[in-house]
């Protein structure tokens, strides 16, 4: 990496920190190096080496599909988005406006939890969404998101909400309230998008989610809402049980690719890339529908054709994106138990809030899926290849 090359990615790693208040302490103990390195990072003295720290950075931040290819380039790495930015209203289009149909149709309280599993944007094409929803309420839309920072105080954190809402009066959790009331006010129905929920501090992350909740009931019908997350908004909803906050809003969980998809995508990314019915589904079972395992297949058959299907499962257990979901759980002395689950396809019964912490993170991580079979709902692993991982990872205790 040269000079200039280090100074872009030291660049970019001071912004998105600034815009997310975010201080060294706070990147480094989420993504696991230490502080100095992170201020090494941005002084330009030096760069991740590896390409999962990036990653985590990356996830850290939130960052959309263009600016997390922004970073990767910078940083000397190839990009990992999925799905590209011009491609999210095509491929998902059916969806999208889905999600509107069915908010609208949600009385009293038109309150969505948007719930993403890994391997996702957060939400999955937000711009999109942002679009249609500008469309469907008359441009009366309102987005924001949370400061990364754990450290932000609660004036700080509703200022900085204010301040993306275009509201500049706002210093406190009272003037965003009372502000945002006057917006609903003036508006037959305003619409507000809530990405990247999970982020920053807790408490506040829950006081937001109060004041939502008294202006849906104050103004039933006029303020539409979608929130965006995953285990930790899902955890609002269901660990507090009827005294929840968002105890009333509906559960809308991001769709799984089908054929139309992958055509779609072959069409403006593997435009060369010779697929027939048979093929696609193939290679949808193989990564189970998984984003970016199954664009990992596409790139095998781009590139490697010669491939047999039958060699993908063990060749995709060994990458780092499948490897280290299962690297937390070494020293768990759960050995009986991960054997078990790892000797079959379906693991546990599907229950909207997982009840096993472990199961529950191999969910959100997108390790595992909800199927039906047979008429009922299955917690199952999402594929060969993330099971085969977990037997090599986890054998080593046994």
């Amino acid at each position: 990496m040269n000079n200039s090359e280090k100074n872009q990615f030291a660049t970019l790693l001071s912004k998105y920190m600034r815009d997310a208040r975010a201080s060294c302490n706070d990147m480094a103990e989420e993504i696991g190096v230490h502080r100095l390195t992170i201020d090494k990072w941005k002084k330009g003295e030096m760069k991740p080496s590896k390409k999962d720290k990036i990653m985590a950075c990356a996830r850290f931040f939130k960052l959309t599909e263009e600016q997390e290819k922004e970073f990767l380039k910078a940083a000397g790495f190839q990009e990992e988005n999925f799905p590209p930015n011009d491609l999210a209203e095509e491929i998902f289009d059916e969806y999208i406006s889905g999600l509107f149909t069915k908010l609208a149709q949600l009385n009293p309280h038109p309150i969505m939890l948007l719930l993403t599993q890994a391997n996702w944007s957060d939400p999955p094409c937000r711009e999109a969404i942002l679009r249609r929803a500008k469309q469907v309420y008359l441009g009366k839309v309102l987005h924001i998101h949370p400061p990364v920072s754990l450290s932000v105080d609660r004036d700080s954190y509703f200022a900085h909400l204010g301040e993306q809402c275009g509201m500049e009066c706002v210093k406190n959790d009272y003037d965003f309230e009372q502000v945002l009331k006057k917006r609903i006010e003036k508006s037959e129905r305003l619409f507000l998008l809530v990405s990247r929920f999970e982020q920053g501090v807790p408490i506040l992350g829950e006081h937001l989610a109060s004041i939502i909740r008294n202006l849906s009931e104050d103004y039933a019908n006029r303020f539409h809402v979608i929130l965006c997350g995953g285990e930790k908004l899902a955890a609002l909803k269901y660990e507090s049980g009827h005294l929840s906050l968002l105890n009333f809003a509906k559960d809308e969980y991001w769709t799984e690719l089908g054929r139309d998809e992958v055509y779609i995508l072959r069409k403006h990314r593997f435009p060369n890339l010779n697929l027939y019915d048979i093929l696609v589904d193939r290679l949808l079972e193989i990564s189970g529908g998984h984003p970016k395992i199954l664009n990992q297949c596409l790139v095998f058959q781009s590139n490697f054709p010669e491939l047999d299907l039958a060699n993908y499962p063990d060749k995709l257990s060994r990458s780092d994106e499948i490897s280290q979901l299962f690297i937390p759980f070494i020293k768990t002395g759960m050995q009986k138990q991960w054997l078990q689950w790892l000797a079959q396809d379906r693991v546990a019964e599907w229950q909207p809030y997982i009840l096993d912490d472990v199961l529950r993170e191999l969910y959100w991580k997108n390790a595992l899926i909800r199927r039906e079979k047979e008429g009922e709902s299955g917690l199952y692993w999402r594929c060969k290849a993330i099971k085969m991982a977990g037997k090599r990872i986890l054998g080593r205790e046994y």
